[in-house]
Parts: structure tokens; sequence; C-alpha cells
């Protein structure tokens, strides 16, 4: 049997880390000091698990040598810099940011989360910086969009960065958990350029067409056609944006042609485009003197002064900054070819790193080198008129977003090992335990070749036995007094708490299980858990999920973000009969064998006793029929004084008390229906393929949506509707609203009465 394939994803993919990485976007539009925030939280992260991250790094050198280099080499160059020029320690401020940014690459590898929060907070950033932009112009308090950031052009570019990223996610929008929001990346791409116009961020106008070429150039085997109406819309956007006085971009443009013209004609730099201009100028004229290192870092604006005093510029506003105006000339002025080495070696490593991965198979990495080729092209658009290099948030959004892209898209192309034994603990009820076994058989179609082994209490030992896909059961009292020894000798490599319990988690933590994986719910598991899964009971659609689903959630640290719909959860519980000869000796006298399980154990709201008796009446009106009542031996006390009419009846056989659970599963699994209320024997009886009626109220959580008996021929009957006392067990008739009847036409319609050995007795 198999089932279709799951969606892979890499490993861990904790709620902790996804909100991690949608921040690091949704942070830099939105806060000035977001970003540095991202990064003090990921430096964290990078010292706890420095070993893992840096064996990762290590493992994958010879892909991450020319990006790793880059940004090293950058800050070795500062560093011998600051010492031999004797500059002060705050010349490091930048290179050290840019260093520690390559910690992104080892920390989103090593937490690998789920990728989808990547593009869903690139699209909730840049729509979020438009709607501030827009705010910020259309109220009059600004003529220039800065959003949070207290600069125009920063905030401008990164949002433009933002809105081109976010498009080249169109893929991830393919997944149904993201298929209502497919239109997402493209009005963020259309945000994106909206906050970019409202900047009025003038210098980075070749970064469109750049950044436009490159979606194009490597997005069109990925996404085709789909990527023609986005970037369509984004040209017309820029168009309408020309043709609109009140944007001012048609007129700053002609005077910025204008001043080009007039500064060749004659030298005039008074205006914005001749001072850009007369920079560029003036950092060829520093690096024609000081071609191999510069002026140096910190004294463009003096070398200005001198250039001015020596009469080889002209006085002009250019006097008064402190950068190049164009990211390769700044570095070939303050640091000669050296620096400006480095800056083309910052470019062109990470380009060459997405290049490559878009060369190869597609393993789920392409959108995101999409991403970081044109990431690159729009930062080299960007420095082509503007300094992205010298303020201190793009470089960083640069670094961290280049480098988390890099660790994605390793994450995604190696897998997570394959575990080698999993231990799955559930130590509460039978129906629990029997709704956890798919999970165990879903692990055993993804992993054949590792052990499953299954924790339960002992009394319910007997039943996890007969599944097929556990290798091996082991219960609660085996593991003896010391948790952590008894742990240890079972040798697992990956613990699922499918059922939480402080003790055991503290025990997995105590014996060095590798992989420990619980719910965000309970505290005690921040500390003992190294892999946290938010274990709602909706999907990300918002559906409610069936107890045996929920626990398909904590799969997500082995790589499977999928959970399967509720018809193919049934064929994976492996349960068979056992043989049993009390239990045989039961199912070997003749007719036609019902069983009825009155009571609940207190695990559900039961149907009444009344019900139970009428529906036995009934049943007596069938020839062969025989009524067994299963239960605990103080069950079947309370029958006798609550129901004795019951078990007056002819037909009725009381087996309560009279079986352990081993002779109570093998007469489930040979008896020809069942009926009963949420209880263990429902679920025991469907997950063995057994005929079953399960009666439930409409009340959550309790209710069909998280408890219906899941079977080839289970059938759940609710009440249409709460009866308004529901609160009340003692005044609740939603189970009383189930009318015998309805459970007596479906015990006829199994497989048409006749066949299934239900024969109508003949009226006299």
């Amino acid at each position: 049997m198999t089932t279709r394939d799951p969606a892979f994803m890499p490993e861990r993919g904790s709620p902790y880390s996804s909100t991690l990485l949608f921040a690091l976007p949704a942070l830099a539009l939105t806060s000035k000091d977001g970003l540095g925030l991202v990064q003090c939280v990921i430096l964290l992260i990078f010292m706890r698990y420095l070993r893992t991250v840096v064996r990762g790094h290590l493992q994958h050198w010879g892909e991450l040598s020319g990006v790793t280099l880059a940004f090293l080499l950058y800050f070795l160059v500062s560093l011998g810099r600051m010492l031999l020029e004797h500059q002060p320690l705050r010349a490091l401020d930048g290179p050290s940011r840019l260093l520690f940014g390559l910690t992104c690459i080892g920390v989103m590898y090593c937490l690998r989360p789920r990728i989808r929060y990547f593009w869903l907070g690139l699209c909730v950033t840049t729509l979020l910086g438009a709607a501030i932009a827009a705010w910020q112009v259309l109220s009059g308090d600004m003529r220039q969009a800065v959003g949070f950031t207290h600069h125009d052009i920063a905030f401008g570019d990164l949002a433009l960065a933002s809105g081109l990223m976010a498009v080249c996610g169109l893929s991830a929008f393919r997944d149904p958990r993201l298929a209502r929001l497919r239109w997402l990346p493209g009005l963020a791409l259309l945000a994106g350029a909206l906050a970019w116009v409202l900047s009025g961020a003038s210098g980075g106008w070749l970064a469109p067409p750049l950044a436009l070429i490159a979606l194009l150039r490597y997005g069109r085997r990925l996404y085709g056609r789909q990527l023609l109406l986005p970037c369509a819309l984004m040209l017309a956007l820029v168009a309408l944006a020309f043709a609109l006085p009140a944007t001012g971009m048609a007129y700053r443009t002609a005077l910025a042609l204008a001043d080009i013209q007039r500064y060749l004609d004659g030298g005039v730099v008074a205006s914005p485009m001749g001072v850009r201009l007369e920079l560029w100028r003036a950092s060829l004229l520093m690096f024609a003197e000081h071609p191999w290192l510069g002026v140096g870092r910190d004294n463009f604006a003096a070398a200005l002064q001198a250039l001015a005093a020596a009469g080889r510029l002209p006085a002009s506003p250019a006097l008064g900054y402190g950068n190049g105006n164009n990211d390769l000339l700044h570095a070939l002025a303050t640091g000669g070819v050296l620096d400006a080495a480095l800056l083309l070696l910052m470019y062109g490593a990470p380009l060459r790193y997405f290049t490559n991965e878009l060369r190869r198979p597609d393993q789920g990495q392409h959108g995101l080198a999409l991403a970081g080729v044109v990431l690159v092209a729009a930062f080299i658009g960007f420095g082509l008129t503007e300094v992205m290099f010298w303020p201190m948030m793009p470089k960083m959004f640069y670094v961290m977003m280049v480098c988390s892209l890099i660790g994605m898209c390793l994450a995604l192309r190696h897998r997570a090992p394959a575990p080698r034994r999993i231990l799955i603990t559930r130590t509460d009820n039978i129906g629990d335990v029997v709704l956890t076994l798919p999970l165990a058989g879903y692990l055993k179609q993804l992993y054949p070749e590792a052990e499953i082994v299954f924790l339960c209490r002992r009394y319910a030992a007997g039943v996890v036995q007969q599944c097929r896909h556990v290798d091996r059961v082991l219960t609660i009292e085996e593991l003896g007094p010391d948790l952590a020894r008894g742990m240890r000798k079972i040798d697992c490599d990956m613990v699922l708490f499918a059922f939480p319990r402080r003790e055991l988690a503290y025990a997995a933590r105590r014996a060095g299980i590798e992989r420990r994986v619980g719910s965000t719910r309970r505290v005690y598991h921040l500390f003992t858990c190294n892999r946290l899964v938010n274990l709602t009971s909706t999907d990300a659609l918002g559906a409610r999920l069936h107890e045996a689903q929920l626990g398909f959630k904590l799969l997500v640290p082995l790589g499977v973000d999928h959970i399967p719909p509720r018809g193919d959860i049934w064929p994976l519980y492996g349960l068979t009969a056992p043989r049993h000869a009390e239990a045989d000796a039961i199912l070997a006298r003749p007719g036609f064998k019902l069983i009825l399980h009155t009571k609940s154990n207190g695990s559900g709201r039961e149907w009444p006793l009344q019900h139970y008796l009428t529906l036995a009446k009934l049943l007596g009106e069938i020839d062969g029929v025989r009524v067994l009542l299963t239960g605990s031996a103080a069950e079947g006390e309370l029958l006798a004084q609550q129901a004795p009419a019951l078990l007056a009846l002819p037909h009725v056989e009381n087996v309560c008390g009279k079986l352990d659970l081993t002779g109570l599963t093998a007469l489930v699994g040979g008896c020809d229906g069942l009926v009963a209320s949420g209880t263990g024997p429902l679920h025991l009886a469907a997950a063995m393929g057994r005929p079953v009626v399960g009666l439930f109220p409409p009340i959550k959580p309790i209710d069909p949506p998280r408890w219906a008996a899941l079977g080839e021929r289970a059938t759940n009957l609710v009440s249409a509707t709460a009866c308004g006392h529901c609160s009340d067990p003692a005044r609740c008739e939603c189970m009383l609203a189930i009318t015998p009847q309805q459970v007596l036409d479906v015990i006829l319609g199994w497989q048409g009465g006749v066949s299934s050995g239900i024969v109508p007795r003949a009226q006299p």
C-alpha cells in the first residue's frame, strides 16, 4: 500500500525559527533597528548551536567558500587597515556586521524553518511598507516616504528589492495552504514599486531594469508567462507615476537630464544631478592619485576638501558630501583597487552561487535562488547611482538576506538524515493509542529501514502488538524507576511525544536522544525538546483536524510537511485481530455477532442505556442476531444496576470483565459489527475494518470532526444541532436525539443486510 508523496521540507521547521524567518524581511521596512535585533537573535542561535553550525558550514565548504571568503576578506582587510592606519575601533562596525551576516547561512541550515514563512514575510513587509509610504505622503506630513527607517533612499530601495524578491516566490503559493493567497506576490511587487516611487529615491533608476532583466532571464523557465503580468503591471505603475504631475517623477527626470547636459556643457554642479556627476569625477581623481589603497575609508570628505584647496575642484555643494554616490567609484576612491575587488566579490560570489543553484535540478530551491539573483541585480543597479554599502541598514539587509537565502537553499537540497530508530510515546487511553497507530504506519512507509518503537502503558500493549507497523512495543512500566536509563537502553535517535508527559520529556533529554519533538503548548518542552511543533487543532487552511491527523504535525522535524486526508488515514492502522481462546469460543457460536459497548469510562458523552435497550429489542426481532455487551467488570456491575432489562433479554450476552484487552481485541476483530460512543473499542473496531456505528454529540471538542471513527465501514451519527444545555452533561439531550431506529437502519444497511447474515424475522 502506498500513499501520495508527502510534501517534503527540511528538518525542524519549528514555529520559532519560522517566525524569525518571517521577521527578517518584515522588520527591515517597519523598524529602524529591526534588522539589528534579528541579527542579535541569529548570533545567539549561532552560539547556541556553534558546533553543529560550523560543522555544517565546513561540510559544504566547496559551495560556500566564495561567499564566505568575500565577506571574511572584507573584514580582515578592514581590520588590517584599522591597525595600520590607527583608526578607531568603530571602523570595524560595518565590516563586522557583514561578517556576522555569514551566521545566517549556518543558522538557517541548522534551524531549517518553513520556507513559506519567508515568502509571506516578504509579501506582508512590502504591502505594509507601501501602506506606510502612502499614509506619509498622501496625508501631507512628508514629501517623501521614509517608512520607519528615517532614510528615504534606504526605505525606497529596500521596499523595491523586497517586492522584486516576493514575486520570485510564486511557486510557494501553489501549496494548497497558500493557494488562496496566490495573488499576493504580484500585489507585493506592485506595492514595492509604489513605496519606491513615493520615497522619491531618484538615484536608483537603473535598478528596476537590471532586476527585471534578471527576473525574466532566470525566472522564465521557472514560471513562464506567470511573470509577465506582474512585471507588466509594475511597469504600468511606474509609467502612471511619470504621467501624474503630482508624483513629480516626470519633472525630476526632465530636470536630471537637463542637469547632465548643463554639467557637460559648462560644469554646473549646483543641481542634484550635477552634484552626483561632480562626486563621480572627484572619486576618479582620488583613485588616480591613490590607486591601490585609496584615500582611506573615512577620508572621502577630507579628500574632497583637499582637491578643492588644490584648485582641482570648483566650489560647489558637492564639497559637503561624504561619499561618492556610486558604490564602485566610492570603493575605488576610498579603498583603491583592493576595496573595489572586494566589493565586486561581495556581489559576484552570491550571484555565482545562486545561478549555480538555478542550474541544478529543482528540489524546492529555485524560487529562493531566483530571489537571490534578483536581490544582487537590484543592489548592483542601486549602487550605480547610490552608495549602498556606506549606510548600515542597506548592507545589513543585503548580507542577511543573501546568506539566509543561501542557507535555505542548502537546507532544501541537503535533507536531514533518515532516522534509524524512532520512539513514539502515547501513554494514555486505548482510543488515543489506536488513533496514533497511523502515524507509525506512515513512518514505516517513509522509512522502511527505520525501527519503530511504541511506548505505551502496559494495559494497552496488547493492542499495539497487533500493529504490523510497530517493530517493538515498550511499556512505561518496563522503563523502570530510572526513566532516563531505560530510554538510553532503547538507543533511539528520535522521539515523538504524541502524548506529552513531563517526566518522559526530561528523561529523553537526560538519555541524550538526538532529536526530541514536542508541542509548544507544554512549557517544559521548551527546556527538554530541541524540535518544537505548534500542535494546533486546525491545519493551515483553518480546517479542523481529526485526532489521528493531529499527530502528523510531529513529522515536520523529519522533513514531512504533510497531513493525510481522513480517507488516507484508516489504511495506515495495520491492525490485525489476535487469536484468543476465550474470544474464539464466543465467536465460534453461530449468529450475527453485534457488540454494544455501552460505557465510555468517562471519555465522552454516552448514548442513553434506554436507547441501547430499545435497540437490543429491535435487534431481537431479527433472526440470528447475538448482542454482546462489552466493557470492564465495573461497567458490567453498573449495567446490572442501571439496565437489568437489557441483560435479561434472551439474545443478549454479557461479557463485561470476562476478557482481557487482548481478548477484547480478538472479539472486536472477529465480530460482525459494533455500536458505541466515542471510546476505545469503537476506534479499535474501525481500525480493524469492522462495521461500526459511532455515536457523538455536536459539541467541541468531542464531536465527529475530532473523534469520529475512521474506517472503511465506519458510520458516525450525530444530532444536527446542539440542544442548548451541552455544558451540563446531566441536562444535555444531544445523545438522546440519536434514535435507536437510526442506528438500526445503519446496521441493516451493512452489505445489504442479508449478505451480512442479518435476516429479519418473518412476520406472522
